[in-house]
Order: C-alpha cells, then structure tokens, then sequence
C-alpha cells in the first residue's frame, strides 16, 4: 500500500494549519479550546482529531490517488496559509499572491465544512433546486461541463454526489471569490476573534438566489488578530460601515466594531464555537 495514499485515511474538515491560528501546545500537542452546541461546559481538544472523518471527500472511482484529488489540492492550498499570516502580520497589506491564496482558501474550507456540504446536497436532491445550482456552477465552464455533471449525477448514488461535484463546485467559487473586495480586520488590543466549525460567515442580506449573490458581505476569521471581510463593490446594498475602510489593508477596529462583529462569526457555529484563548475545562455560561 502507498503510505501517501493509506487505504483508510482521516481527512480534516477544518485544516490544522488553520486551527493552529487559535490554538496553543501542550506537551508538544497542538490544542484548542471549544464549547459545543448545547453545552455549557468549555472542552479541550487535540487539533489533529478535531472534525476528522474517514474518506469523507474521496470519490467514488479511480484509483487511490483518482480518488484523493480533492484532498490532495487541499493540502497544497494550507502550505501557504502560515506565509500568509506572515506576510500580513509583517506587511500589514495583502500582496496579490496572498489575496489569490485567499480566494481558494477560503473556498476550499466552504467545500470542506458540513454546513456548506449539507446545503449543497439539499440543494441536488430536488430536481428544481438542482438545475439552478447547475446552472450557476457551470455558468462560466459552457454547456458541455453542465451535461457531464447531470450525467454524472443522475447515475450516482446519492451519497456520493457532493464529492463528486466538489471540485467544480469550488473553481466556481474561487472565480466568484476574484471578483471580491478584501478588507483585513485587527481586533483591538486584548481581544481576540473566535472561529468556529462553519468559520465562512456568507451575510446574503436576504438574497437567496445565488450561493453567493453579489449583495453579499462575508465575514472569514484569519487568526486571532485578524479577520477578513470581503464584499462586491457593485452592490446596491452598501451602507456597512466597513466598506468604507482601506482595501487590501490591515485596519485596527474599535471595540463596538469587533463586539458587532464577532457574535455574527460566532452565531455561524454548526457544532462547535473554537476561542481565541485557552480556557480549563469549566461552566462558561
């Protein structure tokens, strides 16, 4: 067997490189801090176990490699997430290799979180829904692309069919993604962001029509420091304030910023809300 490709393997839905951004070693065990939903008690966590699956994002066919593609692009998209962080900690401004690193990054989790994915089976097991989401991913690949994937679709198993369109799914987003304004956020002294298990907060000021409809306003935590917000600058709706601030820079924000923020980040959770801090395991509530 290809140690690279083991037969079973556990596959991350949040990457740990990413993770390490709000965590902290013990022991030389990279760790974080998390309360589930419902509980009202902090836990500790090792990075290397949290949101882990088996195979979850392998196709169905092909050979063992055929089969880990997607898994295979993530992994070289989180190698320059660490650069990333540093450029923007040291430069304090987004470099355009950085802002194309984030427009796959940041798609590639989206395709990678439980939310994202049950929405896009949701959206495929109705047929009505399904031509729109078709419609929309391939809208720039040609009419080609959008038969192979019906195609595709119509003899897969139903399990099967979100993997099966992830990576087109992504290209389209990461083309989306270009078009966007980015704006860095830095939390103010003595406070840091919180992520979560669904950490792309998509804002779609009530427009439901596209997966990301060009009113949209997303909020995406970076690290503890830094936070990034990306809009359209050809919506009508702009009256957020944040818009107003210096794109492709970093900007220090006040508390009444960050405080309206940081619960919209916090309210996305699926299951778990990850803090900025360590915290023993005890009543937070």
């Amino acid at each position: 067997m290809n140690n690279k490709h083991p037969k079973i393997q556990k596959q991350h839905r949040l990457s740990q490189v990413y993770l390490k951004k709000f965590g902290y070693l013990q022991d030389d065990v990279w760790m974080i801090s998390v309360i589930k939903l419902g509980s009202k008690i902090t836990e500790n966590v090792k990075i290397l176990e949290f949101t882990t699956e088996e195979n979850i994002f392998d196709l169905p066919f092909g050979n063992i490699e055929e089969k880990r593609l997607f898994e295979t692009l993530s992994g070289k998209i989180e190698n320059q997430y660490n650069k990333l962080i540093n450029n923007i900690e040291n430069q304090n401004r987004l470099i355009p290799k950085d802002k194309d690193l984030l427009n796959h990054f940041v798609p590639n989790l989206l395709c990678r979180t439980t939310h994202f994915r049950r929405f896009i089976n949701s959206l495929i097991e109705n047929q009505e829904s399904r031509k729109y989401l078709f419609d929309e991913i391939t809208m720039f690949k040609g009419a080609d692309s959008r038969i192979d994937i019906e195609v595709l679709i119509d003899i897969s198993p139903p399990e099967t069919r979100v993997n099966l369109i992830t990576g087109i799914l992504m290209n389209h987003l990461v083309y989306v993604f270009r078009h966007l304004k980015k704006i860095i956020l830095k939390s103010p002294a003595d406070y840091g962001w919180l992520t979560s298990d669904n950490p792309v907060y998509i804002d779609l000021q009530n427009d439901n029509g596209w997966l990301i409809p060009i009113e949209a306003e997303i909020y995406f935590p970076l690290s503890k420091k830094y936070c990034l917000f990306l809009f359209n600058e050809n919506s009508k709706l702009n009256s957020n304030p944040l818009r107003k601030l210096k794109t492709d820079i970093v900007n220090t924000i006040d508390f009444n910023t960050f405080d309206t923020v940081a619960p919209k980040i916090a309210r996305n959770l699926d299951k778990y809300l990850i803090f900025s801090e360590r915290y023993e395991p005890s009543p937070i509530f």
